[in-house]
């Protein structure tokens, strides 16, 4: 009978620590607070013939052609990797319009000790009823195509879907969201250093680096208690090219793809997207590191033009713009009751 206690007592304490853990694993699950992991199911393509019934809200009839003309114009200051003239005159053009629009836009400037290189991300935030936030990014740098090994990866790349697309239709948002009635306050973001500066991908380590950069200000200035929390992502990459053809992109939480799946059937616009699915190393994996659900709209798997010389405004739309924006503008009541708690009369109301 002796030489059962210690066995029974380590019984209860493995017990008591199960039952903790359970706990704990319940309160992660329940608590809005404590950012969520994907699960593993998270890269499963949703079920489109179980589409969440949405919406559609309609978009200005000259978001499209106003996106299309800011394209023309950054596309014009030429490349714009971080250094190059482009790059400057295209930062200075991003926050004029933003001041247009009533905003005042945010620089953050740094040097990256290890590449010596000089990079500026840039954001805005549009307030709403509640104070959490909601981002909407792209990434403003094009790839670098100059100093490279290989002859045939250096040319003049102006980028006017990759790079160009997200910018110019974030800066054409920014006047209807400023008109819109926003449960959250919806910040607009534009990352600097997306682009590896090797020209594969590799490992990612020389890549990202506004986005990281953004995401770990975010988490320390949270846990100072500096800024309200950023409750989702929809990140616009490459969303203007003629052949519009958005893929499930497998790394953004799985419920994100379900609603962007549900607003592409909303607005009619359901045969440009999810053609493909497949990963994508993109703006939105920092944030889905720290918990924080993300979706990337992203027209890779079939797009003729990446990375290349052909990447030019002649292969643009604005119409495929207009769709995109439309998609946005009706996906954003159903991220809003899903992730923000907006402040009423009576105490909180939150779709989660």
């Amino acid at each position: 009978m002796a030489s059962k206690g210690p066995a029974l007592l380590l019984l209860v304490i493995a017990a008591t620590a199960a039952c903790f853990g359970a706990t704990l694993a319940t309160r992660r699950q329940t608590d809005a607070s404590i950012p969520q992991t994907p699960t593993d199911d998270n890269a499963l393509p949703v079920d489109r013939k179980a589409a969440r019934k949405l919406t559609a809200v309609p978009a200005p009839d000259w978001l499209g052609e106003r996106a299309f003309a800011h394209v023309k114009a950054v596309t014009a200051f030429g490349m714009r990797h971080p250094g190059t003239p482009g790059w400057s005159r295209q930062l200075d053009y991003i926050d004029t319009e933003l001041r247009k629009a009533g905003l005042t836009p945010v620089r953050d400037t740094w040097t990256d000790r290890k590449e010596r290189i000089t990079f500026t991300n840039l954001h805005a935030t549009i307030p709403g009823s509640s104070k959490e936030r909601i981002a909407l990014a792209c990434h403003h740098d094009t790839k670098c195509t100059q100093g490279h090994q290989d002859p045939e990866n250096n040319f003049h790349f102006v980028g006017a879907n990759d790079g160009g697309s997200g910018v110019g239709l974030l800066l054409a948002l920014a006047p209807v969201l400023q008109q819109r009635q926003n449960k959250a306050s919806i910040d607009l973001i534009f990352f600097d250093g997306e682009e590896s500066l090797d020209w594969r991908w590799g490992d990612g380590s020389r890549a990202l680096f506004g986005s990281r950069r953004f995401v770990k200000r975010h988490r320390d200035k949270l846990l100072l208690g500096e800024e309200p929390p950023i409750r989702a992502l929809v990140l616009l990459d490459m969303v203007g090219r003629t052949d519009l053809a958005i893929d499930e992109e497998t790394k953004s939480t799985r419920s994100m793809r379900e609603i962007l799946w549900a607003a592409a059937v909303a607005t009619g616009h359901q045969q440009h997207f999810f053609g493909t699915a497949q990963g994508a190393s993109d703006d939105h994996v920092p944030f889905l590191e720290v918990g924080i659900p993300s979706v990337d709209l992203i027209d890779l798997a079939s797009n003729p033009h990446w990375h290349k010389s052909t990447d030019t405004i002649e292969n643009m739309s604005a119409a495929s713009i207009q769709k995109v924006g439309e998609v946005v503008l009706t996906m954003l009541p159903a991220v809003e009751a899903d992730h923000v708690v907006v402040p009423t009369a009576g105490g909180l109301e939150s779709g989660r």
